[in-house]
């Protein structure tokens, strides 16, 4: 009776996932708003991509990603890849056979990061089978789903690059674990590997870990792991090769960034994956010594030449961001923030949650690497380790933390289950159903929000007044921002955080969005808004060009450095004070908050209409 249970379980449990995608999807849905107010709520990187896929579907090269719109005249070259733009671009073409190009921008832009979150629920599913069996996937899978479902990069709208990362990621990890399931997974996963270093090097340290995992494998026994360290390297080195040249801008070529794919990043990792590859062609039926040295050697080789020929890739590139803007603006940046600075500082406390969360799953894995003496399960507590402390480090690792515990936690519930099933042990059940509940990010939410309640009462209304009475989506609705984009063309100044949207909703050129190759822009506008004096302020304004200055009272940038001790001009905006050179633009909306002030056309050369 037994063997015929849990096959039969299985089949059930096997739909779970399914059902519960699409739930997530619809209730995900229901909740959205229609055009023109959804790209009103879209994040800064967000909407920042939708104005690179219309720059490029309206004829901008492949090969130019400057943006000429944002920052001092000239604009600068984006970091971001092409390999993004490109999808995102094709399916607007497609739906545009069939609707309004803005309809199909805002169907491609709901639907991207939900088929981005179908996939990180069947990759989960594939690894928790690849480490516990078959059984593993359907509630691993369907556990990431809710995990995932709060997450800002799997919710409509987000078409940055960070959730492909994850994806790539994931597929990178799976080609690993299961390197000897199937010959196309190891080559899949060095081409994953490949495609994500093409988007961006955010994860870059994870990947590095799933490919010294693949190394220690090979170190470990040598000729069984041939085949498949090859195939690996092969899919890397191919991919890299194939991309390079497909979407490096000419920038890449000659070097000296690593923030990007550029020459400092591809060469070495072409080199270190044909280090990988010789040596297993070469020396797997030798012994461990002796791969270990000519493995070793050949890799200090290529560290050397990256160390003398191209460093840039051996330091963060936030490092080189100018002091004045990590003073007023990095350190304010909520995701670039440790754990320290959280620990120090006013936090949301469900931020905690995930290093909580990262903790527990690394030990788990620790404890299964140690039971079953397992390979696979050493690379997940070492994957984990590192995706720790990357988060500790800056909170922006926390999404890829959270991915790479699904399994973990999948597996562990399985387990539970499996437990409860054999013995009926409610124990195990109730320990399965805890385990559901507490590695979802909603219930750190609720708790977090239950706690801040609590606490507003006993500290009082102190407290409450460090938080911003109002988010940047108070001021921007689509009446106000059509009110902008109806001014003749002109140039913006506005906080960093208003920069994607004015380019995305108007032909102006904006001086400060928070990208950190525009430091030009970015300090000429907090200069601007920090100026001592209106006197001060207009012959910057002037200086640059200025023709239109717009702010919110009470934008949370403005109001954070206020908070800190840096104030001037924006502040003296804020508070709603003029100086004779600005004269007020009605939008005609009350319900939002946007100041729209037009230099006088004695101070520029914009029409500016008087009120």
């Amino acid at each position: 009776m037994s063997q015929t249970r849990t096959p039969l379980c299985h089949d059930r449990l096997r739909w779970i996932p399914v059902a519960v995608f699409i739930y997530l999807c619809a209730i995900t849905i229901s909740k959205i708003t229609g055009l023109p107010e959804f790209l009103v709520g879209m994040t800064n990187d967000s909407a920042m991509r939708l104005v690179e896929v219309r720059d490029l579907l309206n004829g901008q090269p492949w090969f130019d990603l400057d943006q000429t719109r944002l920052g001092l005249e000239g604009g600068f070259e984006m970091h971001w890849s092409r390999l993004i733009d490109a999808p995102i671009a094709g399916l607007i073409l497609l739906l545009d056979l069939f609707t309004s190009r803005a309809r199909a921008e805002y169907l491609v832009i709901v639907a991207w990061p939900l088929i981005m979150l179908g996939l990180v629920m069947w990759l989960v599913g594939r690894i928790a089978a690849t480490l516990h069996g078959p059984r593993a996937a359907p509630l691993a899978a369907a556990l990431s789903g809710f995990m995932m479902l709060q997450e800002a990069r799997f919710l409509p709208g987000a078409i940055d690059h960070h959730n492909v990362q994850i994806v790539l990621l994931l597929v990178t990890m799976l080609g690993v674990l299961g390197r000897h399931d199937s010959r196309a997974l190891p080559a899949g996963a060095g081409a994953a590997l490949a495609a994500s270093l093409a988007i961006g090097v955010e994860t870059l340290p994870l990947l590095a870990v799933c490919t010294f995992g693949m190394v220690g494998f090979w170190l470990a026994r040598g000729t069984p792991e041939r085949a498949a360290t090859l195939r690996f390297a092969g899919g890397g080195i191919g991919g890299l090769a194939g991309l390079f040249p497909a979407t490096a801008p000419a920038s890449a070529y000659a070097g000296g960034f690593c923030d990007a794919l550029s020459v400092d990043l591809a060469l070495p990792a072409a080199l270190g994956l044909g280090a990988m590859a010789a040596c297993a062609y070469a020396v797997s039926g030798r012994a461990l010594a002796v791969r270990a040295g000519i493995l070793a050697a050949l890799f200090a080789a290529v560290g050397a030449f990256a160390l003398a020929v191209m460093p840039s890739c051996l330091h963060n590139p936030l490092e080189s961001l100018d002091p004045y803007l990590v003073d007023r603006w990095l350190t304010f940046v909520t995701e670039a923030r440790s754990l320290g600075d959280l620990i120090a500082g006013p936090a949301m406390p469900y931020l905690f949650g995930y290093y909580a969360l990262g903790l527990a799953a690394m030990t788990i894995a620790a404890g299964f690497a140690w039971a079953r003496k397992s390979g696979d399960w050493l690379l997940m507590t070492v994957l984990l380790a590192g995706a720790l402390t990357i988060t500790i480090y800056q909170l922006r690792g926390a999404p890829a933390l959270l991915a790479i515990s699904a399994p973990v936690l999948g597996v562990l519930v399985t387990r539970l289950h499996e437990d409860w099933r054999a013995r009926r042990r409610p124990a195990a059940g109730i320990g399965a159903i805890a385990c559901c509940v507490l590695a979802m990010p909603m219930t750190w939410g609720e708790f977090s929000n239950g706690a801040s309640a609590v606490l507003s009462r006993v500290a009082g209304p102190a407290e409450a007044a460090l938080a911003p009475r109002k988010d940047r989506r108070a001021c921007f609705t689509p009446q106000s921002l059509s009110a902008l984009a109806a001014l003749p063309t002109g140039v913006v100044s506005a906080p960093s955080n208003f920069g994607a949207q004015i380019l995305l909703h108007s032909d102006h050129r904006t001086l400060s969005g928070p990208y950190h190759r525009n430091q030009s822009g970015m300090r000429r506008q907090l200069e601007i808004t920090m100026a001592a004096t209106p006197e001060a302020a207009k012959a910057l304004l002037v200086d640059t060009g200025i023709d239109y200055v717009v702010l919110c009272p009470d934008d949370p940038e403005l109001a954070t450095l206020h908070r800190h001790g840096f104030t001037g001009f924006g502040h003296l905006l804020e508070t709603g004070e003029r100086p004779d050179f600005l004269t007020r633009v009605p939008h005609g909306d009350a319900n939002s908050g946007l100041m729209i002030l037009a230099m006088r056309q004695a101070d520029s050369g914009a029409r500016a209409p008087d009120e």
